[in-house]
C-alpha cells in the first residue's frame, strides 16, 4: 500500500481496550482501508494537521499485537473519514459556511466548508492547514455509489479541483 510508511515498532502493544477504539476511513488513490484508531481524545484533524503519523488497527486485527498497528503517512492520504467528535464549545470558531465540491484522486467529494473568505485558494493556508473538513459529505466514486457521512476530511495538497457549489 503506498500510503503506508510501514508497521509500527514498538516492545508493548497500545495500552488501548477495545472500547476505547473508533472506527475511521482512510482514502487513498488506490483504495479505502478501514480501520480503528485511538485519537486520544484529539481531533483527527488535528493529528493531521500537524503531519503526525496515524497509527491504525486493520479491522479484525488483534489490538494486543504491537505488529498489527499500522503507520500511516498522512501526506499521502486524499481523504479520511473520522470517528465522531465532539470539540468543546469555547474551541469552535466560527466561520463561513459554503458548499464545496472538491475532486481529488478518483473521487469527487461534496460538502460544507468552515471557511474564512478565501481560504479555500491561499496557499500558504493550503501549505500549514492542508486538511479541510466537510460536514454533511458525500464522496462518490466514478464507478460506485456515493456515501454519505457526517464529517470528510480532504487532503488539500492532493486536490485537482476545488469550487464552490
Amino acid at each position: 500500500m503506498d500510503w503506508l510508511l510501514g508497521r509500527r515498532r514498538a516492545s508493548e502493544p497500545p495500552r488501548v481496550e477495545p472500547p476505547d477504539l473508533q472506527p475511521i476511513r482512510l482514502y487513498s488513490a488506490e483504495t479505502v482501508f478501514a480501520a480503528s484508531v485511538h485519537p486520544g481524545g484529539e481531533r483527527i484533524t488535528d493529528i493531521l494537521q500537524r503531519g503526525d503519523e496515524l497509527l491504525v488497527l486493520p479491522q479484525g486485527a488483534d489490538h494486543q499485537d504491537p505488529d498489527a498497528w499500522l503507520a500511516v503517512n498522512p501526506d499521502a492520504l486524499l481523504a479520511v473519514v473520522p470517528p465522531p467528535h465532539v470539540s468543546l464549545p469555547e474551541l469552535r470558531l466560527h466561520r463561513q459556511r459554503e458548499e464545496v465540491e472538491i475532486r481529488t484522486g478518483p473521487y469527487r467529494i461534496t460538502g460544507t466548508a468552515h471557511l474564512r473568505p478565501g481560504q479555500e485558494q491561499d496557499p500558504f493556508v493550503r501549505a500549514t492547514r492542508p486538511f479541510l473538513p466537510l460536514t454533511d459529505a458525500l464522496v462518490q466514486r466514478a464507478d460506485g455509489p456515493p456515501e454519505r457521512f457526517d464529517v470528510v476530511i480532504v487532503n488539500l495538497r492532493l486536490m485537482q479541483g476545488f469550487q464552490e457549489v
